[in-house]
């Protein structure tokens, strides 16, 4: 079974990244039931403890079947909720997650979204049968991406985030891009950049807060390697590819308006 993963993604960019395995999965899973298992206890201590003794006394002929409601609720509500919402605030990572240094990522090498996040853990009722992960355990061994049945229905990998790895998502850092002057010389042979070099120029400006921060890198590096060599530049003396990109990009733009 393979522990790495290349995905070829929508920009045409490979990226390879290693897969989690099951040792690492139970890992995670075990922090995050344990941690599920202490929001359950708290709340259910809190109730009690905001319930008037007058009103305990009252219900406490009732108090197996009220316990059984509320902890049924509770049970659904973060049950799902712990998941959905850590893994989308946390860019594929719940707490276990990230201690066991892992994260969820689209198939595409995209960052989780909202959808594929529902879609895996609407499933992973599923995966949990009959117990502890049954199901999913026996997914996991036999796909060869290391997959459970949620991560088949959203479209979803597991992979190891690795030492260099950025712990929450970085694109909205991104926004700002510090400034590169493009030399006299290079600005002389703007007319060696197509239309269709332009676009996908454009493409990824517009998307990187959408892209894995690897990706993204990755895709950049690529497209300054071809343009600063037409340009007759050093790719190699270009420390930020997207602030050589968005400077390239205006002057092109500039060039075409006038």
């Amino acid at each position: 079974m393979a522990e790495k993963i290349t995905i070829l993604t929508p920009e045409h960019v490979e990226v390879t990244y290693e897969l989690a395995g099951i040792g690492s999965r139970f890992i995670a899973i075990l922090i995050d039931t344990l941690l599920q298992l202490a929001f359950y206890v708290a709340l259910i201590a809190a109730i009690l403890a905001a319930m008037p003794v007058s009103a305990a006394s009252r219900y406490l002929a009732f108090l197996p079947t009220w316990i059984l409601a509320v902890g049924t609720l509770l049970f659904f509500t973060i049950y799902w909720g712990y998941f959905l919402y850590f893994e989308v605030r946390n860019n594929g990572q719940t707490p276990g997650k990230k201690v066991a240094g892992i994260r969820v990522i689209r198939d595409t090498g995209h960052p989780l979204d909202f959808r594929g996040a529902l879609l895996r853990n609407v499933i992973r009722t599923v995966d949990s049968f009959p117990g502890f992960y049954a199901i999913g355990v026996i997914a996991i061994f036999f796909s060869p991406q290391y997959r459970r049945l949620g991560d088949y229905a959203a479209g979803t990998l597991v992979v190891k985030t690795g030492s260099k790895q950025p712990e929450a998502p970085v694109m909205p850092v991104q926004a700002e891009t510090p400034a590169f002057a493009l030399p006299d010389s290079a600005l002389g042979r703007l007319h060696t950049i197509s239309g269709n070099e332009y676009r996908a120029i454009r493409h990824l400006l517009d998307r990187r807060r959408d892209l894995e921060p690897q990706v993204s890198d990755s895709f950049a590096r690529r497209l300054v390697d071809t343009l600063a060599r037409k340009l007759d530049l050093d790719p190699q003396g270009i420390p930020d590819p997207f602030a050589f990109l968005e400077a390239l990009s205006r002057k092109w733009e500039h060039r075409m308006i006038h």
